[in-house]
């Protein structure tokens, strides 16, 4: 419905005449919905609503616990409730010291919510994702035009109708892929640390575009500093560290540097310590050297510089993981990059800010996969803080193309393979439930 309504009929583009009926028809549509926007308004966040009950929370506990991390974060969240000890993660007798308290927080209230049980320990991982798609609606509903480089203006109601399009292709390319839907449906801490990290940086985003000395852009950036503090509750020091670096990768590539003192750099530290901070002091306090070695060495310095419990992988590791975790959209992911010219930081450095969206998701997903290559520890889901940026430059390619109606070769090329690949993955999934077999420790997985 929304592709309907929202793709055809470019006023300011030749290529299409030969479709001016349909075309008027489809701009008297658009004209009659555009001047009703709450109606858009509720039909997006219906469409957001709608795939994610789909893909992540219908049957969401009607699948048993899965693996062994899975059941560690769910015991150690029921016995905070049992021992009504909300400093100390513990499983059975043991200190459980892997990820900070915020998940087993979350899974201690939703046990008290929906009672103890598969719903209770997925919950806070759904409902966060669900939380980020919200917001990256809205975002890419406000900044989601993709101008060719070069192109300083376009027609108003073009950028409107192309803006809602790109929204609406980016949430399902969020929603929609194999890496979210396995993730949001899992009782661990990962999703639940892309969607703070994933909140923080397009919170600051809106904060780099407002005017300066704005109380707006200070509203903006303290929301980019809470959500970072709470990452950093989610998983440790990287819900800090990868959006540092892909902010100043941001600043960095458009020689911005002005924006650091834009950032409102000492309130919002005061606001990342008071968060973040008073939680590792006090369990630093009742257990020592021991935290500080297994949290802090073992679960980061050391993952990063060696392959902990055999975890290592070649360099290009990660590039079938995206092709795979991604699709069928990863199939657009070179095409969508290609589109950006990222080769010229000069033309981007012209644009106005508000239409440099595109270009900070790119480097938002250059940092991550650069940064996890260069880790030693590699595993699959190490590529999901890629999943929001990659969804926005889909969304922005495809809106960029149905809406100034031109596709390049390679685009053409993307979308047959796009094509094959879901037919594949179709058959695959017909014959999934013969090859996974049926292991008691993942009953009714196959099905």
């Amino acid at each position: 419905m929304i592709a309907v309504i929202f793709a055809d009929n470019n006023p300011i583009s030749n290529q299409i005449s030969m479709r001016v009926g349909r075309g008027n028809a489809m701009q008297s549509v658009w004209a009659r919905w555009q001047k009703q926007p709450l109606r858009l308004w509720i039909g997006a966040v219906l469409w957001v609503m709608g795939l994610s009950a789909i893909a992540w929370f219908w049957h969401l506990g009607s699948i048993g616990l899965v693996d062994e991390t899975e059941p560690l974060f769910a015991e150690a969240s029921r016995q905070m409730l049992v021992r009504d000890n909300w400093l100390t993660p513990y499983f059975n007798s043991d200190n459980r010291f892997d990820k900070p308290p915020l998940i087993y927080w979350l899974m201690a209230i939703a046990y008290q919510v929906v009672g103890v049980n598969e719903w209770g320990t997925r919950l806070p991982s759904a409902l966060s994702a669900l939380g980020l798609a919200l917001f990256l609606l809205v975002t890419v509903r406000r900044f989601g035009v993709a101008r060719p480089v070069g192109v300083d203006a376009a027609d108003p109601a073009v950028s409107d109708r192309q803006q809602w399009l790109a929204a609406a292709i980016a949430t399902a390319a969020l929603i929609l892929n194999p890496q979210s839907i396995v993730w949001a449906r899992t009782g661990v801490s990962d999703m639940l640390l892309v969607s703070c990290m994933g909140i923080a940086l397009l919170a600051f985003f809106w904060g780099y575009v407002q005017p300066a000395g704005s109380r707006a852009k200070l509203g903006w950036y303290l929301v980019f500093y809470g959500f970072c503090a709470l990452a950093v509750l989610a998983k440790g020091p990287i819900g800090v560290g990868l959006p540092g670096l892909i902010v100043l990768a941001f600043l960095l590539y458009l020689g911005n540097w002005r924006a650091l003192g834009e950032m409102h750099l000492l309130k919002g530290v005061g606001l990342f310590l008071a968060i973040a901070i008073p939680w590792y002091c006090l369990i630093i306090q009742a257990h020592g050297q021991d935290y500080i070695e297994d949290f802090f060495g073992y679960h980061n310095v050391e993952r990063f510089t060696r392959a902990v419990n055999n975890h290592s992988a070649p360099w290009y590791f990660y590039i079938p993981v995206v092709l795979v975790g991604f699709a069928p959209w990863s199939l657009h992911l070179p095409a969508a990059i290609a589109h950006l010219r990222v080769w010229q930081p000069r033309e981007w450095r012209r644009q106005p800010r508000s239409s440099q969206l595109g270009i900070f998701a790119f480097l938002w997903v250059a940092v991550v996969f650069g940064f996890f290559t260069l880790a030693m520890t590699k595993l699959p889901s190490y590529m999901l803080p890629l999943m929001p940026p990659s969804a926005i430059l889909v969304g922005l390619l495809w809106s960029d193309q149905m809406v100034w109606g031109q596709a390049s070769t390679a685009v053409r090329w993307s979308n047959w393979l796009s094509v094959g690949f879901a037919l594949l993955v179709a058959g695959v999934l017909v014959y999934s439930p013969a090859w996974m077999g049926d292991d008691p420790a993942m009953p009714q997985l196959p099905r």
